[in-house]
């Protein structure tokens, strides 16, 4: 980047920068188009942030008045950290990995490949090692930052989306951010898997309450003997008639012991007429937690000790899953100003924490909360419509009682919580499993039994008996724009954006086996209903549905029964017919084309 300025024009900031060596864009001081700020970091006195919008991380003055300058990368970054000197930010779509920023460079001058889905870069307390989750890759790097390579990589469950170290360093925990297996059993949850540093391999998954899903935030309790991790509690065993009490979804921080790993319980955040939706991410300080909520534009600040000596006490915390009292006392809710709190630090007991869906950064005293030292990011911010869908989508103020958004049954950008539902649209007894919204708009009829004509249909019927509201025509016809412009993640199983010689050979067997007579076109679905296997539950039988992005879609079939692209074909021989002679090794390429798609 070139500066481009007159002398005469110099505003301070922009001096500043010019001083200490750094280059700048005027341009940028005001931008027009949304920040969409993915993640915060402190950088010495000033800030950092990691913006999807333009691919761009900026540095702030710590009140967030001045933009002091910004770099491009590549690819949307996810979360930065810095040492002090470098900067680190993990980016990912097509490739996934870490970009290195040097501050008195123009733009990165270096990039660490790691996976897809790079996300949540974590420092080693001596800061020799940065440690990366690759969500869609499902593993952790570790990348010594001497040489600037990948040194060691870990498998865990399923999609890590965050990771903390223990106070003495010796062990990582991951937050997987979906269940892991089938759907149609009495407990589904994610867990949070625990790595040993020396060895750096696996050695425990934490399984959380039945129910667990979208695990997001993460911290170690300052005296490093709990782990607190945020995430939604689905009450999917039940019919979605109601809201009230937290009938369908609850927002809830779980409790693992640092120490020994055991898992606690799970703390419900909302309160019994008031849910406390799109429960994001949390930080600790010696006397508070603090939790964001980015569907209810707010932050609880817990009296620590407090919380902790009522935990003590509790005999049975299997109760606390449902108790929606139990911080009532320990916990301010705080509203914020503007829309959409997720990822927020901490430093001199002030939290600093920006909107996504306003691009405003809010800076609390968090012994003086009521007030809020607030600051727009973006001058004439403007908004297309598919950014008003987004955040609608992710808005719990549409919903009765705030108790979820669309987010709440579709995280991790309109697709699945990898649960089953019994929505009442089709009758009750006979849930199903939560279907991703990608290219749900091009591939009618919608829903797994086809009850709904197309999608915009199921956007408004999802709000009027989902989150009992109706909302104005021009907010769903937002919705719409949104959902019909997700963009598919490409499929970690692809080599260099193409199919590996293993999913080539797959094509032949799908060919082969006529797969493509029901999975046909551009989404991999013929939009037709169809009888496969003996209990269908409706004489028309199930909607075909897309393969787009289905390596990231488990569990399949209807309910939720096989755990696996593997079990599709070998324990359900879905889409086989009994004559059919497939071999392993046939299955084998079929699975690996499928995961390609």
């Amino acid at each position: 980047m070139k500066v481009r300025f007159s002398i005469l024009l110099l505003s301070l900031p922009v001096l500043l920068a010019v001083l200490w060596g750094f280059s700048y864009e005027e341009s940028r001081l005001e931008p027009t188009r949304p920040l969409y700020i993915n993640d915060i970091a402190l950088y010495g006195d000033k800030l950092l942030t990691a913006e999807r919008c333009d691919n761009t991380v900026s540095l702030y003055s710590r009140d967030g008045r001045n933009r002091l300058m910004s770099w491009h990368v590549a690819e949307p970054p996810t979360g930065v950290v810095s040492d002090g000197e470098l900067i680190y930010v993990t980016t990912s779509f097509a490739k996934g990995g870490v970009e290195v920023i040097n501050p008195k460079s123009d733009s990165p001058v270096k990039f660490i490949p790691t996976g897809r889905g790079a996300c949540s870069p974590i420092l080693s307390a001596d800061g020799k090692f940065l440690y990366v989750c690759n969500q869609f890759q499902t593993t952790i790097s570790e990348i010594d930052l001497a040489t600037m390579v990948v040194t060691r990589e870990v498998k865990v469950l399923r999609e890590p989306k965050n990771a903390v170290l223990s106070k003495d360093g010796h062990h990582l925990f991951v937050a997987n951010f979906l269940p892991v297996g089938r759907a149609n059993q009495d407990y589904v949850a994610g867990a949070v898997s625990v790595i040993d540093m020396q060895s750096f391999e696996k050695i425990k998954d934490v399984p959380l309450a039945t129910g667990s899903n979208a695990l997001r935030g993460m911290a170690i309790s300052c005296d490093g003997e709990y782990l607190f991790i945020t995430h939604n509690l689905g009450r999917f065993q039940i019919p979605t008639s109601q809201l009230q009490q937290g009938w369908m979804n609850t927002s809830a921080v779980s409790v693992i012991s640092a120490k020994d790993f055991s898992y606690g319980g799970a703390v419900l955040l909302d309160e019994v007429d008031r849910g406390a939706a799109g429960v994001w991410n949390v930080k600790c300080t010696a006397d508070k937690m603090v939790v964001s909520h980015s569907g209810t534009h707010e932050i609880s600040i817990i009296d620590y000790p407090a919380f902790v000596e009522k935990y003590k006490q509790v005999a049975d915390k299997e109760s606390l899953s449902y108790d929606l009292k139990f911080v009532v006392g320990l916990r301010q809710r705080i509203a914020l100003r503007g829309n959409g709190p997720r990822n927020f630090v901490i430093a001199d007991n002030s939290a600093y924490i920006p909107t996504f869906f306003s691009d405003t950064l809010n800076v609390i005293d968090l012994d003086n909360p009521a007030e809020i030292s607030c600051a727009a990011l973006v001058e004439n911010r403007q908004e297309s419509d598919i950014d008003k869908g987004e955040k609608y989508f992710n808005d719990a103020s549409y919903c009765f009682q705030n108790w979820q958004s669309c987010n709440g049954c579709h995280p991790g950008d309109g697709r699945t919580d990898g649960l089953n539902w019994d929505n009442l649209n089709d009758g009750t007894g006979n849930p199903k499993n939560c279907k991703s919204m990608m290219v749900a708009h091009y591939t009618a009829p919608s829903m797994i039994s086809g009850i709904r004509e197309h999608a915009e249909k199921a956007v408004r019927a999802g709000f009027k008996y989902i989150q009992f509201n109706e909302v104005s025509e021009d907010i769903a016809t937002c919705v719409d724009e949104y959902l019909k412009n997700l963009k598919p993640v490409p499929s970690p199983y692809l080599v260099n954006g193409e199919l590996s010689g293993k999913a080539q050979r797959g094509r032949i067997v799908y060919q082969k086996y006529g797969c493509g007579m029901c999975h046909s076109g551009p989404y991999y679905t013929d939009c037709k209903m169809h009888v496969i296997g003996e209990d269908v539950e409706f004489k028309q039988g199930w909607d075909t549905p897309t393969l787009v992005e289905v390596w990231r879609t488990a569990p399949y079939l209807f309910d939720g029964r096989a755990a696996t692209m593997e079990e599709v074909f070998t324990v359900h021989r879905h889409g086989l017919n009994k004559k059919s002679k497939i071999t392993s090794e046939e299955i084998d390429d079929l699975v690996e084309y499928v995961n390609s798609l």
